[in-house]
């Protein structure tokens, strides 16, 4: 019974030390208030003196750990189950808080290189030499082994110069020294020790100085430097007041007989915590509440002590490692490691084939990065700096050409499983990867994008791929197939290999299937596939899916394509309710058309995506001297004009197009779809675009056509010509402004008017104009005309003063546009938005309206106006869905039962908040107010309209293409 007792008291006060120690790591790492504020309170006292304690305890533990604890060779597998420990809460932690960096993984994986716990590492080391230092300690006598340690930890202290190296204490080298001491002390026998009362003195004096040190720092640091810089000096390992107090306190505990045990395990794990930055980081996430922190604090100590006794439990157990490892109580180090030299020599010798094998397929890994550049350079928009790709890979890349390893080799043990012949199996995997890298490579050369899985899946898809290879090539890969078979079978009969056994082959398949099937889940937001990739560095770029495979590496950029579920099936949805629907709107085009007199084909319609076009003086958070936007905002005042919820912030132009293009919110579709561009169009048999209406359509982009895949989009979008830099319909005018590297808009808008003038009649035009993308550096001579007032630094006021200097001259480059087509006698229509904000405000929220409201304008030039053009009342917000309906009704043209459907939006829906990204379920909308309206706010009518949007874009994206087979888009 009094043992029992014994062993709950020590296991409470080890559990209780665990808290102290913890709760001040946690504390630390929150970061709370009274910590920022240069306040001297209690709490900030309490917590130096808390800290200042737990550092003593930890100094405690590592001379109990050195005295209590054997030293063998038998310490290297506890230090190995450590590590496996170590991951395992590493994983733990990730599936709690879904975030890791890829540095927090390389550490936990290379402990030693990485030093990642080198308190852990720095005890187990001086264990593991604990009789060459017993022995080396009893050559001297205590005392002066205590006055070189005085000497060791008083000089930094006082000083405050690291000469030793010692830093804070969390270290090799501190808990090496810490955990030596104790082992001097298992020379001596404390309990018997002679204390004079100088001794008493002095050791109560570092107990007195160490308190106050903990105390007073704080009021000293903040009268002497106005901060806390210094607050907390001596409240680390390696102060002297610590050590001392940590030596007093192990000293009275031996003296009086506490005798508090530390188990093994338990004491490693508990170094872990303290040294592990990564355990305690992710413990607080996000917390500052005291009270959760304790309360944390308390569940990690439990769980040390639990993992303690389950891993000493499994250590009594547990002997196949120490057979592994040759790990017995009569060797020592130094001629352990020399058997283990010998032993990986034999391993590489006897498996040299295999390593060979992993050798080649980091080769295939590293060339699937840099052949997915045509011209050898990193990934880079036209003004950034680059470096080559041969570089940008290896260094820059390499966790992603590990994982590509992994993948190639997973493919591998696929094909070993199913076979089980080494030859066989390396072989086909090495031909696979080749073929798939060449495909890749050629299909970014010729059409700026890698293989998509929709390709793959489409037989047609690949006769379009052979007919890009020369026959040549076709002949040498058959002969090449010849001869790898010949080689197969040579290697398999000359060189036999291990035949693996059916639970080795059956974990291959597994695996492989298991890693590969997670694919279907990568783009889903909430799962633990896409929140791993995500952390561990995984970058799908859909926006470009060249620069995706180039980031990625081409295999997992195909796999990050994969999970496209493109909307949520609808339980309405059938051939009947979509006939119902073609009939309801046919009846009301037919009422709309009564009042029209033009035909949409007879137009000439310019939609005009402005590069991150919005005027910052919207913002409450910014002020400029002048207007940048002026003569826009006079032309707003006399036409159609409003303002445009964007979909994006910084990014996601293409989402705006195709909104404009298809009447489609992309806030309908799954979340797993970032770009339909290069998500939904492939899929699709065929998509509607308002081009469609018109004999001739171009597209125009005085930049590169291969972001958003547009060259492939356009195409079957049904332009006739997709104008950009290096296309076979050449961008004529060329013109920058200032060192900007990007062509301007009055040069966009040149290029527009000529193909205005090379046809008579009505044709479609979609110009997406660069000048204004970022970066926003100083390209004008006159960014000074723009001075940036309010609350924000010196490099965002930069940035926003040279954007706003480059809206400045899209204000007259359209200007004088509007001034020209005035000039032209056939009825032109332009429909000008921008299609975000710049990401360059930091004190503007996301979320907020404010940040996704761009400008926006319809205007009809003279003659238009004079053939049945009209000017509409001012509509405020719109969304981009909304101008295919605005410009029908502005030039008063007439419409499809599905342009009608658009048109009743329009009229009678709230504007529909399209970055509110909701699968469709309870969507948000604004009123003419700008106050959000939800979806049980809106009218039975309001509600059939937006249900019947979605059936028709579930129909034309995720279901049938019912509607293609009726006259729902024909104009009568």
């Amino acid at each position: 019974m009094k043992n029992l007792i014994k062993k709950l008291c020590n296991a409470l006060m080890v559990c209780v030390a665990m808290v102290i120690v913890t709760f001040s790591l946690l504390i630390t790492q929150a970061n709370p208030a009274f910590l920022q504020n240069n306040l001297l309170s209690k709490r900030l006292f309490a917590y130096s003196l808390l800290n200042n304690f737990s550092n003593v305890i930890v100094g405690v533990l590592l001379i109990l750990i050195g005295y209590q604890i054997k030293g063998n060779i038998k310490l290297i597998k506890k230090y190995a189950y450590i590590y496996v420990v170590n991951l395992l809460i590493f994983i733990g932690l990730f599936l709690w808080t879904r975030s890791f960096t890829i540095q927090n993984l390389y550490d936990a994986v290379l402990p030693i290189t990485r030093n990642t716990y080198p308190v852990v590492l720095g005890a187990i080391s001086a264990l593991l030499i604990k009789d060459k230092l017993k022995n080396w300690f009893k050559k001297y006598k205590f005392s002066v082994i205590l006055g070189g340690y005085t000497i060791a930890f008083t000089l930094p202290s006082l000083f405050n110069k690291d000469i030793l190296g010692l830093g804070n204490g969390n270290n090799i080298i501190t808990a090496f020294s810490l955990v030596a001491l104790g082992i001097a002390c298992s020379n001596v026998e404390i309990d018997k020790l002679h204390i004079d009362k100088k001794a008493i003195t002095l050791m109560s004096i570092g107990v007195i100085v160490n308190v106050v040190l903990a105390l007073f720092m704080p009021y000293i640091s903040l009268k002497a430097h106005g901060d806390f810089s210094t607050a907390y000096r001596f409240n680390v390992l390696t102060s002297i007041s610590v050590v001392a107090m940590s030596i007093v306190i192990f000293i009275v505990g031996q003296r009086l007989k506490i005798n508090i045990k530390i188990p093994e395990y338990t004491g490693l794990l508990a170094l872990l915590v303290y040294s592990n930055n990564f355990i305690v980081e992710k413990t607080v996430n996000g917390s500052m509440s005291l009270k959760v922190l304790l309360f944390k604090s308390c569940i990690v100590s439990i769980i040390v002590l639990v993992l303690g006794w389950l891993l000493a439990r499994i250590d009594e157990r547990e002997h196949i490692l120490e057979r592994k490892l040759s790990l017995n109580d009569e060797k020592t180090i130094v001629p352990w490691i020399s058997e283990i030299i010998v032993k990986m020599i034999n391993y590489i010798k006897n498996h040299k084939h295999n390593l060979i094998n992993i050798v080649i397929l980091y080769t295939l890994a590293y060339c699937s990065f840099i052949f997915m550049s045509p011209h050898l350079t990193s990934p880079h928009m036209d003004g950034d700096k680059y470096t080559s790709i041969f570089f940008f890979a290896f260094f820059v890349k390499q966790h992603m050409m590990i994982l590509t390893l992994l993948l190639y080799y997973l493919i591998y043990r696929f094909f070993y499983g199913i076979t089980n012949k080494f030859w066989l199996s390396s072989i086909i995997t090495y031909v696979a990867v080749t073929i798939a890298i060449v495909a890749d490579a050629i299909k970014i050369y010729y059409r700026s994008e890698p293989i998509l899985p929709t390709e793959v899946t489409m037989v047609s898809a690949y006769g379009d791929i052979l007919e890009m290879i020369p026959q040549i090539i076709l002949w040498i890969a058959i002969i090449g197939i010849i001869i790898l078979t010949g080689v197969i079978i040579f290697c398999e009969i000359k060189f036999p290999q291990e035949r693996l056994n059916w639970k080795s082959r059956l974990l291959g398949i597994l695996l492989a299937i298991v890693v590969f099937g997670s694919s279907t889940r990568i783009n889903h937001g909430n799962s633990i596939v896409n929140a791993w990739l995500s952390s561990y560095g995984n970058e799908p770029t859909f926006w470009n899916q060249e620069y995706g495979a180039q980031y990625n590496g081409a295999i997992q950029q195909f796999l990050n394509n994969i999970d496209t579920s493109i909307m949520e099936s609808n339980s309405n949805y059938s051939k009947k309710r979509v006939n119902k629907l073609v009939g309801k709107y046919k009846k009301q085009a037919e009422k709309i058309n009564k009042g029209r007199i033009n035909n949409l084909s007879t137009q000439t319609i310019v939609f005009n995506l402005s590069e991150s076009l919005a005027n910052p003086n919207r913002l409450k958070e910014v002020e400029l001297s002048q207007n940048p936007l002026s003569y826009i905002d006079s032309v707003k005042k006399i036409t159609t004009s409003g303002l445009m919820i964007s979909s994006g912030l910084g990014g996601g132009t293409a989402n705006m197009e195709y909104m404009t293009l298809t009447g489609l919110p992309v806030s309908n579709f799954s979340p797993t779809i970032a770009t339909p561009y290069t998500q939904v169009v492939p899929n699709s048999n065929q998509t509607l675009t308002i081009n469609n209406y018109f004999k001739k359509s171009t597209a125009i982009h005085p930049y590169r056509g291969s972001f958003y895949s547009r060259e492939v989009v356009y195409k079957k979008f049904g332009f006739q010509k997709f104008m950009y830099l290096g296309s076979k319909y050449k961008i004529k005018y060329k013109m920058k402004i200032g060192t900007n590297p990007y062509l301007s808009d009055e040069t966009a808008y040149q290029n527009t008017l000529d193909v205005i003038n090379s046809y008579k009649n009505g044709q479609f035009i979609n110009l997406v104009t660069m000048q204004n993308h970022l970066p926003y550096s100083d390209y004008y001579d006159n960014s000074e005309d723009y001075q940036v007032s309010g609350d924000m630094d010196d490099g965002e006021k930069y940035n926003i003063s040279n954007y706003s200097t480059g809206l400045s001259y899209t204000d007259k480059a359209v200007q004088k546009f509007i001034e020209q087509i005035d000039e032209i006698n056939k009825p032109i229509t332009l429909v000008f938005y921008g299609d975000h904000l710049p990401g360059i405000y930091s004190n503007i929220d996301g979320n907020s309206l404010e940040a996704r409201e761009t400008d926006y304008f319809i205007y009809s030039n003279k003659y238009a106006r004079q053939h049945g053009a009209k000017n509409l009342k001012h509509v405020k917000y719109v969304s981009p869905i909304d101008f295919i309906a605005l410009t029908a009704e502005q030039t008063n043209s007439k419409v499809s039962p599905y342009y009608a459907l658009l048109t009743e939006i329009q009229k009678e829906l709230p504007t529909i908040k399209v970055y509110a990204y909701n699968n469709g379920k309870n969507p948000v909308f604004v009123n003419k107010k700008g106050k959000t309206i939800k979806y049980k706010q809106l009218t039975k009518k309001q509600k059939r309209l937006y249900n019947d949007l979605k059936l028709v874009q579930y129909d034309l994206t995720a279901g049938n293409q019912y509607l293609y087979k009726t006259k729902f888009f024909k104009i009568q």
